[in-house]
């Protein structure tokens, strides 16, 4: 059975409750996004990462400073938003696998899209083999965002400056011109 998690505020006055009351997942999405970006508030985040409400969630995914155990619970969310806010983030790019970046990029097309645009800071991946991989995607504007890449490697470019779609090979011609 999954873990019942509620959010309070809680006021206490010399050391004694004096206030206490259920936080909306508004409030909680406010908090959440407001609390400080540092490994020290991973706790928090943890319990946050785990919240029925995706807006919740996003606002966790967003943060840069995240352990890898509440990268892994986002990275495992039913939630595109969510998913989307993660790939963003200076956390997942520190632990993202090749094989989940790879699942990533054939789930939505503004994720691939984020990965394409930075595929060289994935540091557990292997920036060939996401590239190779992104450059055969079916959707253009995904190929687009890795030709548009300045650390995109040579080898994929010149791959690129055939592709059919006339945009995708311009910009890979401009960064092979660079």
């Amino acid at each position: 059975m999954p873990k019942k998690i509620i959010f309070k505020i809680v006021v206490l006055e010399d050391g004694k409750e004096k206030f206490s009351e259920n936080l909306s997942y508004e409030a909680a999405s406010n908090i959440v996004s407001n609390f400080p970006d540092r490994i020290e508030s991973n706790e928090f985040f943890l319990l946050a990462a785990q919240h029925p409400a995706s807006t919740v969630r996003e606002n966790v995914a967003y943060k840069d400073k995240l352990t890898s155990d509440v990268v892994e619970i986002l990275a495992n969310d039913g939630s595109v938003a969510v998913l989307r806010n993660l790939v963003r983030s200076n956390a997942f790019r520190e632990t993202a696998s090749q094989d989940l970046l790879e699942k990533l990029i054939s789930l939505d097309v503004e994720i691939a899209q984020s990965i394409a645009g930075s595929v060289e800071s994935f540091e557990q991946a292997d920036a060939n083999k996401l590239a190779a991989a992104i450059a055969t995607h079916e959707d253009p504007s995904v190929v687009s965002s890795l030709a548009g890449n300045y650390s995109t490697p040579k080898k994929i470019l010149k791959t690129l400056i055939n592709h059919p779609d006339p945009y995708v090979a311009s910009e890979a011609k401009s960064r092979l011109d660079d």
